[in-house]
């Protein structure tokens, strides 16, 4: 199966919809750090500058997040954060509703396009 080459066509294949406007939403936040490049593949959708910093992907009714930081950061819908490099650590976040794609949010994501998108091999640290 080939990958859908836009996010229309990646939320197309979406088994429930009720997610979408919750996709929608954070795509909204990541627009709003600036500009950068929207990976989609069969599963997820990523957006990336030099490197990824964020990922959304719909599972069932709730949208899945990956959202990559250089620290352990807290939010209410967190269900994990591990390691995925020595520096970088992915947040996990599962989202039901959309009052949960609030500013602490938008904070962490502002934070990832910042601090994880431009790279991570050359900064101090």
């Amino acid at each position: 199966m080939r990958d859908p080459e836009t996010i229309e066509e990646y939320l197309a294949t979406a088994k429930s919809q009720e997610a979408v406007p919750l996709f929608w939403r954070f795509e909204e936040i990541v627009r709003s750090c600036g500009p950068s490049d929207v990976v989609v593949r069969r599963t997820i959708v990523h957006w990336r500058r030099n490197r990824v910093f964020v990922g959304a992907f719909i599972e069932g009714r709730r949208l899945g997040l990956n959202i990559d930081l250089l620290r352990t950061a807290e939010h209410p819908s967190r269900h994990s954060a591990f390691h995925t490099t020595k520096r970088v650590i992915t947040h996990r976040l599962r989202i039901t509703h959309a009052d949960e794609l609030d500013a602490a949010l938008a904070e962490m994501v502002a934070e990832a396009y910042a601090d994880v998108g431009p790279g991570t091999r050359h900064t101090a640290g």
